[in-house]
């Protein structure tokens, strides 16, 4: 498989990581019914990749400073979406008041963990396609085992 393809593998991993113990939390919380439950599941992969869109932007930003040239996010869409995304929860649960503010609470932990997520998958990433760890490790062990440079000797 290309590098790619182990990327968008990790990714998808990391995402059922992240997304497991808020849906099974979440339907145990809110006493979910199974039609619930499913409408749920979707609501979280919803804001899990709107967080993951955010964390490759953040990304993205982190490489511009670096010298390359991306376009900046529109926040307001994003806010629009995520506001979005809660309206059609709050209608589509059919839960009271309560519940359906800790079923946003929900959905904005998936959103957050959806940012961190992409964020260290995406270095990860450019750490394994760019660098060659096992070499500058060998390299570093290499400097400290040199005679008269201070470091200790093995």
């Amino acid at each position: 498989m290309d590098e790619t393809g182990d990327f968008r593998d990790d990714l998808l991993a990391a995402k059922e990581r992240d997304l497991v113990p808020l849906f099974e939390e979440s339907t145990e919380t809110l006493d979910l019914n199974t039609r619930q439950e499913t409408r749920m599941e979707g609501f979280l992969d919803q804001a899990w990749f709107g967080g993951s869109f955010i964390g490759h932007t953040q990304m993205l930003g982190w490489a511009k400073s670096q010298g390359t040239e991306f376009p900046e996010p529109d926040m307001d869409a994003v806010e629009a979406e995520f506001k979005a995304l809660m309206e059609v929860s709050a209608s589509a649960l059919e839960l009271n008041l309560p519940s359906t503010i800790h079923a946003w609470g929900y959905l904005g932990k998936a959103w957050v963990a959806g940012v961190k997520t992409c964020k260290a998958e995406l270095m990860a990433y450019v750490m394994e396609t760019q660098t060659d760890v096992g070499e500058e490790a060998l390299g570093w062990l290499r400097e400290q085992s040199e005679p008269g440079d201070g470091g200790d000797s093995a």
